[in-house]
This record gives C-alpha cells, sequence and structure tokens, in this order.
C-alpha cells in the first residue's frame, strides 16, 4: 500500500527519534493510530519494549490486533513454555480501567486458547450447564459465580480481583465466550491446552519470518577463513512493510553501517532483520531482558563488520556489491569463526596476572567478548568484538602470551 507523503515523512521521523521520544511523537501526531498501524508487528513489540512496559499504557490502545497478537507471542512464552506470571502482567496492562473499552474490542482477535490458558492459570471451575453439582462440588467453598451455573474458586489471592475484572467484563459483553471459558477451565488441561497454544504460536511467528531454533543455529557454523569464499544464491524473504534498519546501523560510521545505507536495498533490510532474529532465537532472551538483546545486536554487528573489513579491507563500492550480491549468513558466519578461532586460541593459556587473566577469561566466554583494558582507555571491564582491528589486537596479545 502506498503510503502518503505526509504519513511516510512522519514515520522515517518516528525511526530517527531516540527511543525515549518515540513515545511523545506518536501521542502528538494528528493521527496516531494511522501511525502505529503502519509499523511491522516487530518494530511495534521493539518500540514498547524501548518505552517500558510500565509506561506503555498509552500505546497499547493503539497496537492493531496483529501486532498485540506478536507482543503476547514474544512476551507470554520463554524456551517454549507458557509463563503465567507474564500472562497476568499483561492482562493487567490491557486491563486498565481507562481502557476497559479497549479490551472489549479486541478480545474478538485474541486467540481463545491463549486467553483460556491464561484463565486456567488462574480460576478453578465447577458446575456448568445441565451438570449437577458432585460432591466434592457441594464441599466446595466457590469464591463465586457471575450467573449462577458456573462456580469460581480463585487460584491465587494476588491476582484475584484482576481476573475477576476481566471475567466480569467478559461476562458482560460476550455471555458466549464466557460460557466457552467456563467450560474449557472446567474440561481442559492445561498442558494439553498450553501445547495446542504452542503449535499455533510457532506457525504464527515462522509466518512473520522467525526461524525455528534448529534452523537459527544454522548462522553459528563455523568455517576455515583462510579457504572461505562467498556464495551466491540469496533468499528473498517476503514482508508485508519494508523493515526499518535499526538504530545502531543507521547512524554508525563503521565499513557495515555506511554499506547498508548505501546499498539502500528492501531485500537486504529483510535479510538482516532475518539474520538478527536467528541470532536472538537462539540465544532466546528473556522477554524483559532488553539490555541481553542489545548485546546480541551489537554482536552482530561486530561479527558482520569483521567480516566485511576481513574480505574488502575498507573499500566501500566493494563491500556494497559484497552484501548486494551474496548472503549476509555467510559473512556473519565468517564474522563469528574469526572470532571464535580466538577462544580456541585463548582455550591453551592461563594466567595469575589481573590483566592477562581478564583478557582470557573473557576470550573463554561461550561468546568472547573483548577486555575493554586493550582499549587505548584502558578501562576494566568487557564489551563485544566491533571490528577487524580488535580480532588483530588480541591475536597480538595472545602470540605476545605464548611467548
Amino acid at each position: 500500500m502506498l503510503l502518503d507523503h505526509s504519513l511516510r515523512a512522519r514515520l522515517r521521523l518516528l525511526h530517527d527519534l531516540p527511543p525515549q521520544k518515540r513515545l511523545a511523537m506518536i501521542l502528538e501526531d494528528p493521527d496516531p493510530s494511522s501511525l502505529v498501524a503502519e509499523l511491522d508487528p516487530h518494530e511495534y513489540h521493539r518500540i514498547l519494549r524501548e518505552i517500558g512496559l510500565d509506561d506503555s499504557y498509552a500505546l497499547l490502545p493503539l497496537a492493531t490486533p496483529d501486532q498485540l497478537i506478536f507482543c503476547l507471542d514474544r512476551e507470554l512464552w520463554r524456551h517454549e513454555k507458557y509463563l503465567p506470571e507474564q500472562g497476568m502482567q499483561w492482562l493487567e496492562l490491557l486491563m486498565t480501567k481507562e481502557e476497559a473499552a479497549d479490551m472489549i474490542s479486541l478480545l474478538p482477535h485474541l486467540n481463545f486458547g491463549v486467553i483460556l490458558l491464561i484463565i486456567m492459570h488462574e480460576i478453578t471451575v465447577g458446575g456448568g450447564i445441565g451438570d449437577l453439582l458432585d460432591d466434592d462440588e457441594r464441599q466446595t467453598e466457590w469464591d463465586y459465580s457471575f450467573d449462577n451455573i458456573f462456580m469460581i474458586t480463585y487460584r491465587h489471592d494476588t491476582t484475584s480481583e484482576l481476573v475477576g475484572r476481566f471475567l466480569d467484563l467478559i461476562f458482560r459483553t460476550d455471555k458466549d465466550l464466557y460460557r466457552d471459558l467456563m467450560q474449557g477451565v472446567k474440561n481442559g488441561v492445561i498442558s494439553e491446552v498450553e501445547e495446542q497454544c504452542r503449535g499455533l504460536r510457532s506457525g504464527r511467528l515462522a509466518d512473520l519470518g522467525f526461524p525455528d531454533r534448529l534452523d537459527a543455529l544454522t548462522i553459528y557454523t563455523m568455517v576455515d577463513p583462510e579457504s572461505f569464499r562467498m556464495e551466491g544464491e540469496k533468499k528473498v524473504f517476503p514482508a508485508e512493510r519494508d523493515p526499518v534498519l535499526p538504530s545502531l546501523f543507521r547512524h554508525d560510521d563503521s565499513l557495515l553501517g555506511r554499506t547498508l545505507r548505501r546499498a539502500d536495498s528492501a531485500e537486504l533490510l529483510r535479510e538482516l532483520q532475518y539474520l538478527i532474529t536467528c541470532a536472538l532465537v537462539v540465544e532466546d532472551p528473556e522477554s524483559d531482558d532488553d539490555e541481553r538483546a542489545e548485546a546480541v545486536l551489537l554482536r552482530l554487528h561486530g561479527y558482520l563488520t569483521i567480516a566485511l573489513e576481513y574480505l574488502v579491507g575498507d573499500d566501500e563500492a566493494r563491500a556494497v556489491e559484497t552484501v548486494t550480491n551474496h548472503r549476509l549468513k555467510r559473512l556473519f558466519q565468517l564474522g563469528y569463526s574469526l572470532v571464535r578461532r580466538l577462544r580456541r586460541q585463548a582455550a591453551t593459556h592461563s594466567s595469575d596476572d589481573y590483566a592477562t587473566g581478564s583478557v582470557l577469561e573473557g576470550l573463554k566466554a561461550n561468546f568472547p567478548r573483548f577486555y575493554r583494558g586493550l582499549d587505548p582507555v584502558g578501562i576494566d571491564g568487557y564489551r563485544e568484538f566491533a571490528d577487524l582491528e580488535d580480532v588483530r589486537v588480541v591475536e597480538k596479545f595472545l602470540k605476545t602470551v605464548a611467548g
């Protein structure tokens, strides 16, 4: 869909703003709903995380159903397992008193299984349409009934008020949904509902370009730098909207940043987005661990930069040709292999000297880290490898240690 000039300009400005200023721009926009609707689900979720969930009440009502479903798919699961506490956090976000009407409008778009899974962890249900209470149910002290048909007991005192408001909202606005939820809680098995939801979630994420973990792991295949050859046959990753170059790549002066901006290719950005997604899927950062996710992005930026500099030096034109005609995945594998090779070399050394030991400790990590004491400023701590010069500095250091 073609965007009008004004909306396109506002989107471009939004992308260029620092995270802390994006919410203000959205809320001050003459048509915030249209502006947010043009964000793909990935980007909407990223902005939501940048703002912070605690400050997201104003942005959530503007979400499209696809954006909200994507957020729930990313936020409510960890290692393919549903997180009840995350379910409650998001239910609370969606059930603010001021935005109850927005919640009602979103209910038809939410997957029934997800709503059922959230509620199954929070209540026990007895009774039912046409059912007689059995002996155990008659002896149970139920907390509440909205209709004198289904009897409810809340599992947790800390969430009972929130769950009660949610069920009351559903009961008043959608009797059929309420009945189906009650019967689902009473007759369903949590593990089976979770398995069904997990399968549907995997399908939705795959449609948006999220690989399964085994496919994502292939980006960490080792290659021999000395005999490395680039391969063509770039895969085109479809997307409903053109992805946006992450701010880390838009504003840096590295060879990679300059190359991506000069190439200015939507297909290349989709490929980059897929590579970023693979790295995140492999590490599976916790949904609230933004610092770790940022480290993954920095590492990927470093590996691609290292590979480009290894192949073309600082020749920007050749770099553009390389990323345009060859797969970014192969570049990533080359950069990863160059850094991983340092880990193998460091594994044979140890030292009681603090600085030397610190360098070696960082290199021996599962994903090798660069010790900042080797930087010109010489401070303690670690960072990700950023360019080929970092690799050369460590190679020289390891030769000194070996000597």
